[in-house]
């Protein structure tokens, strides 16, 4: 991280833009990209905390926004159907079971490709981390591009690691 912030001026603009954005949306309600993403985070929170089983059902996430922007204005108002976190997407409509079943497919992916030491295995980690990582402020599994890049990239490198695991089993290596 520390190197990182060193070596990139674009993370240090960003960094400073982003408290900057924040304290403009806590001060005036400001309609900042860092203000609407704390606040659909924290209208998210919510509506989980509603149903935090079961969730609100598949779908759910653009009408409960529409609900709670009834008669209210600035960033308050805006209307979503994605709230830019992927835990928070998963938990509203699925609830706590829908999260478990989530970070258990990124804990046994993440497991297949952990430890081995091939080109498939490094694509496969990579993919995993990323997306857990980027899924803190998008919901990528759930957009069209972002969700098939994985699907591939995991499913590709899995299957090519596991073919291998299967062929050395076979031959008695």
């Amino acid at each position: 991280g520390l190197l990182a912030w060193y070596a990139s001026p674009y993370l240090r603009l960003r960094t400073e833009v982003v408290v900057t954005e924040y304290q403009a949306y806590r001060d005036n309600n400001a309609s900042t990209s860092a203000g609407m993403r704390l606040e659909f985070w924290r209208k998210s929170l919510n509506f989980f905390s509603e149903a935090p089983i079961l969730g609100h059902g598949t779908g759910s996430t653009r009408t409960l926004f529409e609900r709670d922007a009834a008669g209210k204005s600035g960033v308050a108002a805006e209307v979503i159907g994605n709230p830019h976190n992927q835990t928070l997407n998963v938990a509203v409509q699925w609830g706590s079971i829908g999260v478990i079943v989530l970070y258990a497919m990124w804990f046994i992916h993440w497991r297949l490709f952990i430890g081995r030491k091939t080109l498939m295995s490094w694509l496969g980690l990579v993919a995993v981390t990323e997306n857990i990582l980027s899924s803190l402020f998008n919901s990528h599994l759930f957009d069209f591009a972002e969700g098939w890049m994985y699907v591939l990239t995991v499913g590709i490198a899995g299957g090519m690691l596991l073919r291998g695991s299967a062929g050395l089993k076979e031959r008695g290596d």
